[in-house]
């Protein structure tokens, strides 16, 4: 993709870009247990934090924007891997 730019930064703060922008992609999160249970607050802000700071930024570009999550939202599974229809231990 040609048109396509990744940027690194701490979504938990303030996120400026200049020029265009279309789309937002927010994947910032730790997706293992492992890694987030070892920055329980960092991740927090980053769910947070970030999305309100990404849709700041959705709004002032007048970009579309997806937020993505793992399946951990779900709770400890019972089923592997998780289809759209299971609610887990939790029904978010």
């Amino acid at each position: 993709m040609k048109q396509f730019k990744f940027h690194y930064h701490d979504v938990s703060t303030f996120v400026h870009l200049g020029g265009q922008l279309d789309y937002i992609l927010h994947f910032a999160s730790p997706a293992s247990p492992i890694d987030y249970l070892k920055i329980p607050i960092e991740t927090l802000k980053v769910g947070s934090l970030g999305a309100l700071n990404l849709l700041g930024l959705a709004k002032e570009k007048n970009a579309r924007i997806l937020v993505a999550s793992t399946s951990e939202v779900y709770g400890d599974p019972l089923v592997h891997p998780q289809n759209e229809e299971y609610y887990g231990n939790v029904s978010p």
